[in-house]
C-alpha cells in the first residue's frame, strides 16, 4: 500500500468511526438550519433597522468589513486551527484531528447529513463571528451613524454565510462548479489544502484567497487578481510546491511498482 492509499484508507476508517460515534440526537439538517436562521436573522434584523442609508455608508463600511472578515478567516485558520502552538488547543485539535482526518484531498466529498457534523463549523461559531463585529460596529455607529453600525454587523453575518456556502461547495463533486469563476479557484485551492503535506502551509482562505495571495501562503505564483481568477489551472503553481507534489507522485509510483513486483514474484516463491 503506497502513501496515497494509506491516506484514503485512514480517512475512510476515521469517517466510519466518527459517523458511528455521532450522537443519535444529532441531525445535520438542524445544524445547518441553526446557521442559516441565525445569520439570515441577523441580516434581516439589521436591514430592518436601516433608515435610508447612503451609498457612502454602504461602501465605506462593507468594503473594510469584508477585508477584515477575509483577514480574520485567514489568520484564524492559519494561526489558531493549524498551529500546534495555538492558544485555542481545542479548536486546533478538532480541526486537524477531525476535519482533516475526515476529509483528505482524495476523500473530500461528504455523504449524508451525519457527515455535516465534520463539515460545518460548530453552532457557536456564527454567533462568535457576529459578536466579533460588535466592537467596530458600535464604534462606527457612535462616530458616524447608526446605519453604519448596522451595516457592519450585517456584513459580518453575510460573510459567515458566504464562508459556509463556499466551503461546502469545495466539498462537493460536480463538474459545473469547476466552471464557475471564483468558485472554481476556491475549490481548487481547498483540494491542495487538504493534502496532509500542505495543510499547515498553503491555502488558508476558505472564501476568496485575498490574504493567501498577499501574505505568500497561496500555492500559486500570482498576484491578487491572478490568484482570484486562476480557476482550476495548476500552471502557475510555485516551483517548490510543484516539486514536492512531483516527489509525492514519484514515491507513490515507486511503491506501486514495488508492490506489483512482489505480487508478481509470489507464485515463483511458492513454487
Amino acid at each position: 500500500m503506497n502513501r496515497e492509499e494509506e491516506i484514503i484508507a485512514r480517512s475512510r476508517a476515521f469517517r466510519k468511526q466518527y459517523v458511528e460515534s455521532t450522537p443519535r440526537w444529532y441531525r445535520g439538517e438542524m445544524h445547518l438550519a441553526f446557521t442559516l436562521v441565525f445569520t439570515i436573522g441577523v441580516i434581516v434584523y439589521c436591514a430592518s433597522r436601516l433608515e435610508s442609508p447612503s451609498w457612502q455608508e454602504w461602501a465605506c463600511v462593507v468594503v473594510p468589513m469584508f477585508l477584515f472578515g477575509n483577514w480574520a478567516e485567514w489568520a484564524g485558520h492559519r494561526y489558531l486551527l493549524h498551529s500546534p502552538r495555538s492558544w485555542l488547543k481545542s479548536a486546533y485539535k478538532r480541526h486537524v484531528a477531525t476535519h482533516h482526518q475526515f476529509f483528505s484531498h482524495k476523500t473530500l466529498q461528504y455523504q449524508g447529513q451525519k457527515e455535516w457534523r465534520a463539515l460545518l463549523f460548530p453552532p457557536f461559531a456564527p454567533v462568535l463571528f457576529v459578536l466579533a463585529a460588535l466592537p467596530p460596529a458600535i464604534l462606527v455607529g457612535v462616530l458616524w451613524s447608526a446605519n453604519a453600525g448596522y451595516i457592519a454587523v450585517l456584513t459580518m453575518a453575510a460573510y459567515f454565510l458566504m464562508y459556509e456556502g463556499l466551503h461546502t461547495l469545495s466539498h462537493l463533486q460536480h463538474p459545473v462548479l469547476d466552471r464557475i469563476p471564483l468558485v472554481n479557484t476556491v475549490r481548487r485551492m481547498h483540494v491542495l489544502h487538504h493534502n496532509p503535506d500542505f495543510m499547515h502551509t498553503r491555502n488558508f482562505n476558505l472564501t476568496f484567497p485575498l490574504c493567501d495571495a498577499l501574505f505568500g501562503t497561496s500555492d500559486l505564483d500570482k498576484g491578487v487578481l491572478g490568484t482570484l481568477f486562476n480557476g482550476m489551472s495548476d500552471q502557475a503553481r510555485k516551483p517548490q510546491d510543484r516539486a514536492r507534489l512531483a516527489a509525492q507522485q514519484l514515491a507513490q509510483t515507486g511503491a506501486a511498482a514495488a508492490g506489483a513486483r512482489v505480487h508478481g514474484s509470489g507464485p515463483d516463491r511458492r513454487a
